[in-house]
């Protein structure tokens, strides 16, 4: 049977072990990280000083110790808090640290009483993790899958909890229970070897959210194009087959827009690439403020842009574009980075067994008709006929 001694051990080095990985993905400035790296290393600290407990003055051993151990499971559900965007309450978790600290004092010192001092850890312990457990629960909305790191950490935070309220009851319905947290009693080996991974346990379920969050902001870095912000020719075409999957489940009209702009050149060669650049900016711009939150906005190279309209018929996106045409036309005579810019649109509608390569090439050759017939101006492919056969509508 391990020593009581040597359990706290084990604690404080996964404690550490988690300090070393947290401190490895620090660099991502994921928000909650350092909260959680403040978590284990206190864990660390409060582990060392109850294993070393009997050799320690009482002040270290019960008042410090424990004022510590609380503290790293504040510092946790200030990470989780700041992990899911919510107002950390700090201010709080520190007068709560305080509160249970000056508890812990008074039932060793004026009512010297072990049961007492383990319900408070109990409740201060059962608290933290509600509180951490409800902020994921009010988060689910924002939950994206894989969804087992959530349910991993409700997990921890459910049996943290139920082991601390079912020790104190066994402390107070035993005979002999012990008077000490290091008495070497069978039932407290037990429960102490057991919330031996309550800390590491929480912290290395931050984690495993801080990595998540690492992998997302990945995949949104690699799926948005890095000048305006769209979406990029990538992610345009993974939406794309999603959009139409869902379109002929549901039967429900899905459009494109392909948009060019007209006079682009003369802005590179005469006020410089940087100028351009401005220019693709505000048109991006203009565009996510005219366009629905559902409608989806890609750079597909240079100063070409389409735009996914998820229910969506022709009717619809001829009026989306000629809005669109409009609200820039309007920006060109405010902002000089667009000055003289104006648009070609070229306008398709997804149809049952096409690919996004097959609306995407007919948006294409409307745009094509719309420059050749004297730019400026709307082009969109009549899909009530000949699927190949094009109108100029504007």
């Amino acid at each position: 049977m391990l020593l009581t001694t040597e359990i706290f051990l084990l604690s404080s080095l996964l404690c550490f072990l988690t300090v070393l990985v947290l401190l490895s993905v620090k660099s991502s400035r994921v928000p909650g990280t350092r909260e959680l790296i403040a978590s284990a290393a206190l864990g660390v600290a409060a582990n060392l000083l109850y294993a070393f407990g009997r050799h320690l003055p009482p002040l270290l051993a019960y008042e410090l110790a424990n004022g510590v151990y609380a503290a790293a499971t504040g510092a946790a559900f200030i990470g989780y808090r700041l992990l899911f965007g919510r107002k950390p309450c700090a201010s709080a978790v520190a007068i709560a640290v305080a509160f249970f600290t000056a508890g812990i004092a008074y039932f060793h010192y004026l009512v010297d009483s072990h049961l007492a001092r383990s319900a408070l850890v109990a409740l201060f312990q059962a608290g933290v993790c509600a509180g951490i457990a409800t902020t994921l629960l009010q988060a689910r909305r924002e939950w994206r899958k894989p969804y087992y790191t959530k349910l991993f950490v409700l997990a921890v935070c459910g049996l943290i909890a139920a082991g601390h309220l079912a020790r104190v009851a066994w402390l107070w319905a035993a005979p002999d229970a012990p008077t000490s947290l290091l008495e070497p009693n069978l039932w407290s080996v037990a429960f102490l070897s057991a919330f031996c991974f309550a800390l590491p346990g929480l912290v290395f379920g931050g984690l495993l959210l801080v990595h998540r969050r690492i992998v997302a902001m990945a995949e949104e870095a690699a799926n948005r194009d890095f000048l305006t912000e769209a979406w990029s020719r990538r992610a345009f075409f993974e939406t794309s087959r999603r959009e139409m999957a869902r379109a002929l489940r549901t039967g429900r009209p899905l459009a494109l827009m392909l948009i060019d702009f007209d006079n682009f050149k003369p802005i590179n060669d005469t006020l410089g690439h940087d100028a351009g650049d401005r220019a693709l900016v505000a048109f991006a711009r203009r565009a996510l403020s005219a366009l629905r939150e559902t409608d989806c906005l890609a750079r597909m190279g240079g100063d070409e842009f389409a735009v996914l309209m998820p229910e969506t018929d022709l009717k619809r996106a001829m009026l989306v574009a000629t809005r669109l045409k409009s609200e820039v036309e309007t920006t060109t005579r405010q902002d000089d980075f667009l000055r003289g810019v104006t648009l070609s649109i070229g306008v398709s509608q997804y149809t049952a067994n096409d690919t996004p390569e097959v609306v995407l090439k007919r948006a294409d050759v409307a745009l094509y008709k719309a420059k050749a017939a004297g730019r400026n101006r709307i082009v969109c492919v009549p899909v009530e006929h000949d699927r190949d056969r094009l109108r100029q509508v504007v």
